[in-house]
């Protein structure tokens, strides 16, 4: 299923919110200035929670419109859902 119009991002965002659930497969469709982004969600997003725009890897910060709002516990790949279970605050450091 392709899923059209549903996140809105700023140039520098690495994370997009998803307006409706969406499937583990399914395309979402996200439009950045003039460029469409086709991304297919690793694995099932609830509604009004985040997608990864792009492969990101352990410590990097997330960016949602346009500031941003932690730092990854673990890669995300381009279609992850980013929420608090891999998602800590930004002054939280590696442990271990």
């Amino acid at each position: 299923m392709t899923v059209t119009g549903l996140i809105i991002n700023q140039d520098k965002d690495t994370a997009a919110v998803v307006a409706e659930e969406v499937k583990k497969g399914d395309v979402v469709l996200c439009r950045r200035g003039s460029e469409i982004l086709e991304i297919p969600a690793l694995e099932d997003i609830p509604a009004y929670h985040k997608i990864s725009l792009r492969d990101m890897k352990k410590g990097e910060s997330v960016i949602k419109y346009g500031e941003a709002i932690g730092r990854l516990l673990e890669d995300v790949g381009c279609g992850g859902y980013i929420h608090i279970h891999n998602l800590g605050r930004m002054e939280e450091r590696e442990k271990g």
